[in-house]
């Protein structure tokens, strides 16, 4: 294989897998990662709901709690702003920040006020019509969030179809230049035999056993991912392998396949990514990647 042709294709590679926006290069893809946030967003407006409505019926025990509506609905809209934007780390950061504080302090106070009502001079009437209203807002709210969780995992299903699409665009492009592409149709394979019946299975799964199942297929599409990502630079480097051995480049040869062996060691398949895994991976594979695009440069 002509030396400025690989070179080509190590910029590419390089620009792909090093990019943080690589969903964009396909607009399937890019319309099915907004809408799998906009899912998020639904699942959250649930929660938001509820504790707004709450604080509307227990407002009469304790007139304060309104006050604690506005920064809920004031958290939404950014989150709601960061997720229009793709902005996955300040809408994470975010979250597990202002907005969590904000929501404890309303559900603390929620929880207060429930025991206010007990101390109040509320009728017996006026204590019944909290009650029902109370179970009719809970009622709502499980069925808001069961609607909301159906919708995750289409849109979810609709996000791999999207990612599928993409990985065969690679592997028909790679193929027709000669690369091995084996490993990466296995992974195909995988997302379509075991994945998306993982996706279309929560649709009709209990409440209870939805989120198990939504988490595990979570970390089986990010498993998958990884997977793919590492089979493709790793057919890059088979296709230069023998040429770098002889001419001396086994130690750099040696340290590419070190990385992606190291990824390949977190992104095991069945397990749930702790907190930072996955961003490791995505930097092991991304150095890799780069080291390769260094080494075909020392073989011009």
């Amino acid at each position: 294989m002509k030396s400025s042709y690989l070179t080509g294709f190590m910029m590419c590679l390089a620009v792909i897998l090093i990019s943080a926006s690589v969903i964009a290069e396909d607009s399937n893809i890019e319309g099915s990662k907004r809408n799998d946030f906009n899912a998020r967003l639904d699942h959250l407006s649930c929660r938001i709901d509820l504790v707004k409505k709450q604080i509307d019926l227990l407002s009469g025990v304790d007139a304060s709690l309104s006050s604690l509506k506005a920064p809920l609905d004031t958290d939404y809209a950014k989150l709601q702003e960061f997720a229009n934007s793709f902005k996955v780390k300040e809408f994470s950061q975010y979250f597990t920040t202002t907005f969590k504080d904000n929501f404890m302090n309303a559900y603390k106070a929620i929880q207060t006020a429930k025991l206010q009502v007990i101390r109040s001079n509320l009728t017996k009437e006026e204590r019944i019509s909290l009650r029902d209203n109370h179970k009719t807002a809970v009622a709502q709210f499980a069925a808001c969030i069961n609607e909301a969780d159906k919708n995750v995992a289409e849109i979810r299903a609709k996000y791999l179809d999207a990612w599928i699409n993409r990985w065969n665009n690679v592997i028909a492009k790679m193929k027709e230049k000669g690369f091995d592409t084996t490993e990466m149709e296995a992974v195909v394979a995988e997302a379509q035999d075991k994945l998306k019946p993982a996706l279309d299975s929560i649709k009709t799964a209990g409440k209870d056993a939805r989120k198990t199942m939504m988490e595990n297929a979570r970390a089986l599409h990010l498993h998958l991912w990884a997977k793919f990502e590492i089979a493709r630079v790793s057919s890059y480097l088979k296709s230069i392998e023998s040429d770098a051995v002889a001419k001396g480049y086994q130690a750099d040869v040696d340290a590419i396949k070190a990385k992606l062996n190291e990824a390949g060691n977190i992104a095991v398949a069945g397990k749930r990514y702790k907190e930072g895994e996955f961003e490791s991976v995505w930097k092991l594979i991304r150095d890799a990647a780069q080291m390769l695009k260094e080494l075909n440069k020392k073989l011009k």
